[in-house]
């Protein structure tokens, strides 16, 4: 569980912030123009990164092919989106999400298995998208990347 405190209660009273980590488990510092800061136990923050990285690698050799079927067709409990993909995409995310989780768990850094389970997961909107072709024959690729404006207004 976590607690939640200002900026400007941590400034003023950093002990009564602390104390409230240590009963907590970690405190929400709240800025007023920034995005929100968490604070916590350097030890039982690494301790938590040790064991999803565990559990993470024994996930990655436990998986044989069979394994790995009943893995997918059981995925859609936890990313109902999956089903969006074509079933031949499903295992390719399965490795790939295992692959970044290993990946990052081992440096510390989890952005990009962030980013790639945002991409798998606009890809299968992009398969429920009526508009496009599952099969991508409506799609143009291109031999150079070509400058194009910024939607929101910028250059």
């Amino acid at each position: 569980m976590s607690a939640t405190a200002t900026w400007s209660e941590f400034l003023r009273d950093p002990n009564r912030v602390i104390e409230t980590m240590e009963e907590n488990g970690d405190v929400i510092l709240v800025r007023r123009a920034a995005p929100p800061v968490r604070l916590s136990d350097a030890a039982e923050s690494a301790a938590t990164e040790e064991t999803l990285g565990a559990l993470t690698q024994l996930l990655a050799i436990a998986l044989d092919d069979e394994l790995l079927e009943r893995l997918v067709g059981r995925l859609t409990i936890t990313f109902p989106w999956i089903e969006l993909l074509p079933e031949s995409q499903r295992p390719e995310f399965v490795a790939d999400f295992l692959n970044h989780a290993r990946g990052g768990l081992a440096v510390g850094r989890l952005a990009g298995l962030t980013a790639t389970l945002a991409a798998w997961r606009e890809t299968a909107a992009a398969h429920a998208d009526p508009r496009i072709r599952v099969d991508g024959t409506d799609l143009t690729y291109l031999d150079k990347p070509v400058v194009v404006r910024d939607p929101r207004g910028g250059e």
